[in-house]
C-alpha cells in the first residue's frame, strides 16, 4: 500500500528534500490535480522546513510543471496528461499510412508489457471479465462491427487488469484513434477467426499467471495483425 504520510525533512534550508518529498506525494497521489496543497505556514510546518526553504521547493516543482503558483489563491498541484500531448497528434495519425504503421510498433511495445503485467495483478472480477468479453466475441457471428468494439473492450481490459494508472491513461487518450483502427481491421480476410484464436490464446496465459507466456501471446497477436494490416495496405493501393 502506498504510503501517504508526509515525512518531515530533517535538515534546515534544505529545498532539494522538501521540493522532492513534495513530488513523492504528488506522483502517489496525495493531492489530486487541480487541489490546493495546504498553506505555506502549514505546510512548512509539516515538512519541517522554513517558509523560504518551502517557496524555492515549489519554485522548482512549479519549472517541472507539478505545481501552479498562483498569486492571491494559493499553490497548486498540476500535471499534463498523456492526453495533452497525444490527442494533438491522432487526426495525422489516422490518415497517414507510415504512422499507422509507426503506430502498431509502438502499440505492440505497449500492449505486450500490460499483458506482462496483467498476468501478475489481473484480481479475479478482472479476469471474470475478460472471459465475458471473448464470450461475447465468439457468439457475435459476422457481425464486425460488433465484433470490434468488443475486441477493442477486451485490449483496454487488459489495461485495466495491469493496474497501472499511466498505462491506463495512455488507452484513454489514443482510444478513439485504436477505435478507428480495429473498425477497419475487422474487415480484413480471417479478421474474426484470427481475432478469437489469439484473444483466446492472451486469455489463457492471463489466467495462468504466467507473464511471459502471456507476453508472447500478446507479440504474436500483435505481429499478425500488423501483417494483416500491411497486406491490405498493399491491396488497397494497388487497386488505386
Amino acid at each position: 500500500m502506498i504510503d501517504m504520510t508526509i515525512n518531515r525533512i530533517e535538515r534546515k534550508q534544505a529545498w532539494q528534500e522538501a521540493a522532492e518529498e513534495l513530488q513523492r506525494l504528488i506522483v502517489n497521489g496525495h493531492w489530486e490535480k487541480g487541489e490546493r496543497l495546504p498553506g505555506e505556514v502549514e505546510l512548512a510546518k509539516q515538512l519541517g522546513v522554513s517558509r523560504s526553504t518551502l517557496r524555492e521547493a515549489l519554485r522548482s516543482l512549479s519549472c517541472m510543471g507539478l505545481v501552479q503558483i498562483r498569486h492571491g489563491e494559493g499553490n497548486f498541484v498540476w500535471y499534463p496528461e498523456p492526453e495533452d500531448y497525444l490527442n494533438p497528434l491522432m487526426p495525422r495519425l489516422v490518415c497517414e499510412r507510415d504512422d499507422v504503421l509507426a503506430i502498431m510498433e509502438a502499440r505492440t511495445m505497449v500492449e505486450v508489457q500490460t499483458a506482462r503485467l496483467a498476468a501478475e495483478r489481473a484480481a479475479p472480477e478482472m479476469l471474470l471479465e475478460l472471459e465475458s468479453l471473448l464470450r461475447t466475441m465468439e457468439e457475435l457471428g459476422e457481425d464486425r462491427w460488433q465484433f470490434a468494439h468488443f475486441d477493442h473492450r477486451f485490449h483496454k481490459q487488459i489495461a485495466v487488469a495491469a493496474q497501472n494508472k499511466v498505462i491506463a491513461k495512455i488507452y484513454e487518450a489514443i482510444e478513439v484513434f485504436l477505435l478507428s483502427q480495429q473498425l477497419r481491421i475487422v474487415d480484413y480476410p480471417d479478421a474474426i477467426e484470427r481475432g478469437i484464436h489469439d484473444h483466446g490464446q492472451i486469455l489463457y496465459a492471463i489466467k495462468a499467471g504466467d507473464p511471459e507466456l502471456a507476453a508472447e501471446a500478446m507479440r504474436a497477436h500483435m505481429e499478425r495483425t500488423y501483417e494483416a494490416i500491411v497486406e491490405n495496405l498493399g491491396n488497397e493501393e494497388a487497386e488505386h
